[in-house]
């Protein structure tokens, strides 16, 4: 039997569906107790999980890191428990915490309104007043930590297989609905499946054995494992600790083979070896936070703070930019925080200009625009500033490259237009972007680590 997990509103019967499959299918049903364990099992309180899985992060996140601690023991926990297969899942996010699994089967169950108001009064023996207000606040949290989190709109049907609506169908037929599915060759476990649910659950608890338990948790976002094998693409600041990392890594269960350890060069200097062509080198454009030219200044600023990036290499990365698209799609332009800020100041240029005419001006007193301008960030013209589109703060494009450039291309581009951001295209469609992080993180790790050999 394969994997479910449920995704749903507050109160929308995610947990009767789950008990109802359970029972007719003979599957697990676990939710709660994956925080229980991750909790156990890396000594963390399950109070600071749960608020990291419940809790939306703020506009300047300062639990970010511990966050994703977090996320990972409960992802790691979670993998253990469905290594077996044989699972149902209604816990928060299992849609994305196992999203890298095939045969998974991920439900979205909605509910009408109002048979959400008389289970939230029934269950809680409150009004209907406060029951809306519940509701209200529980699903705008959940939408808003897997946003912030994953970059990810809850209610987009592309994350599900079957959305469910129990306020069109019973519960009965909904459960033999998923029972039909769960019989398809999709949804099938197969010794393919069965080997990817394995390294699944290995690089997982790998993952939260070094952000929760070794001295070098900036580690865990430079492990993969295949086939069993781990292995490490370790920058070159924790090259010289590759000793004591093995050590740490062949005590974890499961862990009976290393790779990345050693060699010339790094596994990232390696693999910027075999980039030829700017679509080599690029972050596909779906996988970097683009906007429309129509969208708030505010919201801009949100999708900047919640976003992040996974380059070239795998690494995780807070974007710099973001790309601003028209109502066509096209690509028009970039913004970043400092075209964000200035935004928010209507008068900045006049402020500007009247700074540099006070000093043309003799015997004048230079007019300091520092003060007037940090004051403006904090007033109601900036809040009122905040709803103007972005696109009329946006900075234009400076510079592309053809998805066929040849690296070198790419990087002399950047260079002389001195861009740390550089869309590539493929006839008129962008197709993707090159971002400095890539290329300059290549860069200094093969300098460093060949630097710290010549010594």
């Amino acid at each position: 039997m394969p994997i479910v997990t449920i995704s749903r509103g507050t109160l929308s019967g995610g947990a009767r569906l789950a008990e109802s499959l359970g029972s007719r299918l003979g599957l697990k049903v676990i939710s709660r107790e994956v925080v229980v364990e991750a909790a156990k099992t890396y000594g963390v309180s399950e109070e600071d999980i749960r608020k990291s899985l419940e809790t939306p992060p703020g506009f300047w996140d300062t639990f970010a890191r511990r966050r994703q601690q977090y996320i990972l023991a409960v992802q790691a926990t979670l993998a253990e428990m469905v290594a077996q297969d044989n699972v149902v899942y209604h816990g928060i996010a299992g849609q994305l915490l196992l999203r890298e699994l095939p045969n998974v089967l991920r439900i979205r169950l909605i509910a009408p309104l109002e048979q959400r108001i008389r289970n939230a009064m029934m269950q809680h023996n409150i009004s209907r007043e406060e029951a809306v207000r519940l509701i209200r606040k529980a699903d705008e949290d959940r939408a808003a930590w897997c946003r912030k989190v994953y970059d990810v709109d809850v209610t987009d049907p592309s994350l599900y297989d079957l959305v469910l609506n129990l306020g069109t169908m019973s519960l009965e037929t909904a459960t033999e609905m998923v029972a039909d599915l769960l019989g398809r060759k999709e949804y099938r476990a197969t010794p393919e499946t069965q080997h990817r649910l394995k390294d699944f659950a290995l690089v997982t608890r790998v993952r939260a054995e070094l952000a929760l338990r070794s001295d070098f948790p900036e580690a865990a976002g430079h492990v993969t494992v295949n086939e069993g094998v781990v292995y490490l693409d370790l920058p070159a600041s924790l090259q010289s600790r590759r000793g004591s990392l093995a050590q740490f890594l062949a005590r974890i269960p499961g862990v009976e083979r290393i790779e990345g350890l050693g060699g010339e060069q790094g596994a990232v200097a390696e693999e910027a070896r075999r980039w030829k062509t700017a679509a080599d080198l690029m972050v596909p454009i779906e996988g970097y936070p683009h906007v429309p030219d129509s969208l708030p200044i505010r919201e801009a600023l949100l999708a900047l703070g919640a976003s992040s990036v996974v380059s070239a290499h795998g690494h995780l990365v807070q974007p710099r930019y973001l790309l601003v698209l028209d109502e066509t799609q096209r690509l028009v332009g970039v913004v970043n925080r400092r075209s964000l800020l200035r935004g928010l100041i209507p008068q900045y240029a006049s402020l500007q200009q009247a700074h540099h005419a006070t000093r043309a001006l003799p015997f004048t007193e230079l007019l300091s625009t520092s003060e007037l301008l940090w004051s403006s960030l904090f007033s109601p013209a900036a809040v009122a500033a905040s709803t103007r589109p972005v696109g009329t703060v946006m900075q234009p494009i400076r510079a592309t490259a053809a998805h066929d450039d040849t690296v070198d291309t790419v990087v002399s581009t950047m260079l002389e237009q001195d861009v740390d951001l550089l869309p590539v295209t493929q006839g008129a469609k962008t197709v993707g972007v090159v971002m400095m992080t890539d290329v300059f993180d290549n860069v200094a790790e093969y300098v460093l680590e060949k630097s710290a050999k010549a010594r």
